[in-house]
């Protein structure tokens, strides 16, 4: 996969940029343009903080919440970046993702380094559901230990190696999907990710010549 130049995307060495070093992670999202016209016209917009930091064994991981479980909820229990809806207060959708973040998992990124932006995305697949979201990258040099909120049921982080592997992409079908489809997802320790959260993860690997597979065309679930 090559991007809209043409050249494949290298580092100054010439190989391919890695997702997992933090350098080139810069350098991607630095050569990044994103689609941000759907929170333009958007009524509904929230933001999401895709968080990095070094994992104990080297490379990068980001970290992922399990929303917690309420009726009505149609994303009560699914994996998802920290944050949420933008407020009235919220100067920018960043501060949005950052405000979030901080009620959600305790997280101050004030002390990260925000390093860009990714295309925005619609959620949800019903209209009384519909939102743009924005995701927001930021490196954390030493994040604080997670300290959820009531919104939260659990966290993790997960290596970006372990999810820049296509091989590592399972089927998932969503119980409430009337056609019974498959989706894409990542399957780690117990945690499934699928849905909107993939797909911000195909657009962020998308800078790094990573292909991960597409949903199906959908309209009518969640």
């Amino acid at each position: 996969m090559r991007n809209g130049t043409g050249k494949p995307k290298v580092s100054s060495n010439g190989h391919p940029l890695d997702p997992s070093r933090l350098d080139h992670v810069e350098k991607a999202l630095a050569a990044n343009e994103p689609n941000t016209s759907p929170s333009e016209q958007s009524k509904r917009r929230a933001a999401v903080a895709m968080i990095l930091r070094e994992g104990p064994p080297g490379g990068l991981e980001t970290l992922f919440i399990q929303r917690s479980e309420f009726e009505g909820d149609p994303w009560s229990g699914h994996m998802a970046f920290p944050g949420g809806g933008q407020d009235p207060g919220d100067k920018t959708l960043e501060d949005a993702a950052r405000r979030e973040t901080l009620e959600e998992v305790g997280i101050d990124l004030t002390e990260a380094t925000g390093l860009g932006r990714l295309h925005d995305l619609t959620g949800g697949r019903l209209s009384e559901h519909s939102l743009t979201v924005s995701p927001f990258v930021f490196h954390h040099p030493a994040p604080p230990v997670v300290t959820p909120n009531h919104e939260v049921a659990d966290t993790v982080w997960i290596p970006l190696k372990f999810m820049a592997n296509p091989a590592n992409v399972t089927p998932y079908q969503y119980s409430h999907d009337p056609k019974n489809r498959e989706f894409p997802a990542f399957e780690y320790e117990g945690y499934t990710v699928w849905g909107l959260t993939f797909r911000i993860l195909v657009n962020f690997f998308a800078l790094f010549n990573v292909e991960l597979p597409r949903e199906p065309l959908i309209t009518d679930i969640e």
